[in-house]
């Protein structure tokens, strides 16, 4: 299911609205009504989980896809590589062959200057038979004054005759042989002109594909930006929502005021053993989304499966798989403190809502549910319900 931006709004509204629900005596006055409105409550907690989920879940869709599309524009790059080199290739080929037929067409020209030529001696002899009477061959050889002068026409007259016969042949052989080089090479150039016609023809097409890829990519990333924005709207509705859980958990149980609540100091290092940094707090790139934005809290490395402790001694207000965060653990501490524990283990949840823990107890173990790339502690502190940077609270 597709998430749109038109939800956002929405999703403001409905914090604000529950910020400013009122809780406590107010708003009920028996154990059934407080009761009612808790139940109310997590329903809304849980529909908006589902809203976030979705929301999450379409996101991961169009990272995906736009990896699959950015691959597709690779492979359309290669292909446009190559059929460019193939182009290169075959205008040197179109070259080559307009320079044969150049060549081709000296030839042609000086093969019809030769016969031009021996038409010209031919055309010649003629003139002079007839200027000087027709004279036939016979008469030749009959007005010999010998036998050796017989024999010496006969050659003479065999030389000519020859003579006659190889100029004919010679220009009948010189066109034959030249028009069909030529014939030849004007096919070969229409066909490496059809052919570079059609790499022509492919490579606009290849271009449109890219431009198609490359308005599908941009489509997504803006439909991954509005859906970033939802996910952070449905943070802020579920942060209200797990306030007002609070208030209606501490109302019903009488626990609006932790045994000890916080009074100050540093809190308890929620991981022992595993104590590497593998995002610190503040602006990053996100790992999973590729979208600048505000890394609410600390990431500490671990294997799965490894022992979370509550940083201070306080009360569960929330227990349950919570948006990106996956698996969640918060735990208010009183005056205003809340620790919260992500991308918890699946089944690796220890306490329930509404239990009183102490500090160094353990809570949970570590896992990568929700939008993680690894195993590790997604740990906050919160005052007021904003996030501060939780170093300056840490041992």
């Amino acid at each position: 299911m597709q998430v749109k931006k038109r939800y956002i709004p929405m999703l403001a509204f409905a914090a604000c609205a529950l910020l400013l629900q009122p809780v406590g005596s107010q708003a009920a006055t028996s154990l059934s009504e407080v009761n009612k409105e808790l139940d109310a409550t997590k329903q809304q907690i849980k529909e908006t989980q589902q809203d976030a989920a979705e929301a999450e879940k379409r996101q991961n869709e169009l990272n995906a896809q736009v990896k699959v599309t950015e691959n597709s524009i690779q492979t359309i790059m290669k292909e446009l590589s190559d059929v460019q080199k193939t182009m290169d290739a075959t205008k040197i080929q179109i070259v080559n062959k307009e320079e044969e037929i150049r060549k081709t067409k000296e030839e042609l020209a000086a093969a019809e200057e030769r016969v031009k030529e021996r038409d010209a001696l031919i055309q010649s002899r003629m003139r002079l038979m007839y200027s000087n009477g027709i004279v036939s061959y016979l008469d030749v050889l009959l007005s010999s004054t010998s036998f050796s002068d017989f024999l010496d026409r006969f050659d003479a007259l065999q030389s000519i005759l020859r003579q006659d016969k190889d100029i004919l042949a010679q220009n009948k052989a010189d066109k034959l042989l030249i028009e069909e080089k030529k014939a030849t090479a004007e096919k070969q150039l229409k066909e490496r002109n059809d052919l570079f016609a059609k790499q022509n023809s492919y490579m606009q097409t290849l271009k449109e594909k890219e431009e198609q890829k490359e308005a599908m990519i941009a489509s997504y990333k803006e439909e991954i930006e509005e859906l970033e924005e939802i996910s952070e709207e449905a943070e802020q509705s579920l942060i209200a929502l797990a306030k007002k859980q609070s208030q209606l958990e501490s109302q019903k149980k009488k626990l609006s005021s932790v045994n000890k609540p916080y009074s100050g100091g540093k809190l308890g290092m929620p991981i022992v053993d595993y104590s590497r940094v593998s995002s610190p707090f503040g602006v990053r790139i996100h790992p999973v989304t590729g979208v600048r934005k505000m890394h609410t809290g600390i990431d500490f490395a671990a294997p799965k499966g490894t022992d979370i402790f509550a940083a201070e001694s306080g009360v569960v207000i929330l227990a349950q798989s919570w948006s990106g965060y996956g698996n969640t653990v918060i735990i208010d501490h009183g005056n205003n403190l809340w620790t919260l524990y992500g991308h918890i283990r699946e089944g690796g949840t220890l306490v329930s809502e509404g239990e009183t823990v102490k500090k160094g107890q353990k809570i949970a173990e570590v896992g990568m549910t929700g939008t993680a790339t690894g195993y590790h502690l997604h740990f906050e502190v919160r005052v007021n319900e904003e996030p501060v940077n939780p170093s300056s609270y840490l041992n």
